[in-house]
């Protein structure tokens, strides 16, 4: 089975058996991803976070994080805003990933945040900055269904 596959079935289960908001798990030899769900149905997903365990490889050297950061930027191109390489912390052994531009509404700007460690996890939260309290705070990330499935193929991808 592809990841898009398994995050496929992993949706179908959910929408038949578990009650929302809940946490919904694919894996395969070589990762886990684990979806935090808030809303659900035959058309997309309301995300708290996405989470990306790599389990076939548990020490990521800073070189090797910067280098998945970049083939992740390159591959996913079609959310909201283009992602980029925004910060390495290569003594705290983390990549920041950030969206190229921001979408403004009303007085926040929303925008993709991903974030690499070194211990082969990726996670991906929506994020809205408030103009005028000066405060970032979490918002749900909107994906169809088929950009999900293709984002986790992507995913996948990129940490080979």
């Amino acid at each position: 089975m592809t990841p898009s596959q398994r995050i496929a079935a992993a949706l179908d289960e959910n929408t038949r058996a578990y009650v929302l908001p809940c946490t919904v798990t694919a894996e395969d030899p070589g990762y886990r991803f684990t979806l935090h769900l808030q809303a659900l149905d035959s058309v997309g997903a309301s995300l708290d976070s996405l989470e990306f365990n790599t389990t076939d490889r548990t020490e990521w050297s800073s070189e090797a994080l910067n280098a998945w950061g970049s083939r992740l930027a390159g591959r996913v191109t079609y959310l909201l805003e283009p992602l980029k390489v925004l910060e390495i912390d290569a003594g705290g052994g983390e990549v920041q990933l950030r969206s190229d531009a921001p979408t403004p509404r009303n007085d926040r700007r929303a925008f993709y945040e991903v974030r690499l460690f070194n211990s082969g996890l990726l996670r991906m939260e929506r994020i809205a900055f408030d103009e005028a309290t000066r405060r970032r705070e979490r918002t749900p990330c909107q994906l169809t269904r088929e950009v999900l499935e293709r984002l986790a193929n992507d995913i996948v991808a990129s940490a080979k």
